[in-house]
């Protein structure tokens, strides 16, 4: 019974973290800079921004940036990446596709308007920040443990 509450737990607490170093998603970064994931609009600077993310491995990931074709193919890790080959200027619709998963925005080559917050890179906490998760996850996965481990003691007794 132990062993089985055991193999449960470290099941549980591995497929979890499949999740929590999974990434930021089908697109991760745009010109390094993080990509926000559910943004409907996305400045940089770049008029050649590289587009990188995560997907299945070896799945293909198409789309359009503007007017040019996306097309990239994920390794076997699942990271992919594509820079345009011609520049872009201004507004640029960007839909991106891998399997069913679909990003869609607006990708405006410029600065940042001064009317839209923003924050220097020391007051924000770095993107890809999973040690925090780690320490709850393996905090409840023990928790989990100690609270079968009673259970089962409990109904020993009985």
């Amino acid at each position: 019974m132990a062993v089985r509450i055991f193999l449960f737990t470290l099941f549980t607490f591995l497929f979890s973290l499949r999740f929590a170093f999974a990434g930021s998603g089908l697109v991760a970064s745009i010109s390094g800079v993080t990509f926000v994931q559910g943004a409907s609009q996305f400045w940089v600077t770049s008029a050649k921004p590289t587009f990188s993310g995560i997907t299945t491995a070896n799945t293909p990931v198409s789309g359009t940036v503007g007017s040019q074709t996306l097309s990239a193919t994920a390794d076997a890790s699942g990271n992919w990446s594509w820079t345009p080959t011609a520049d872009l200027a201004g507004d640029n619709t960007v839909s991106i596709t891998s399997g069913s998963q679909t990003v869609s925005f607006t990708l405006t080559i410029g600065t940042l308007p001064e009317n839209i917050a923003s924050a220097s890179g020391s007051t924000l906490a770095p993107a890809g920040t999973y040690l925090p998760t780690l320490l709850i996850l393996g905090f409840g996965g023990i928790l989990t443990l100690f609270g079968f481990w009673g259970l089962k003691r409990s109904f020993a007794k009985s």
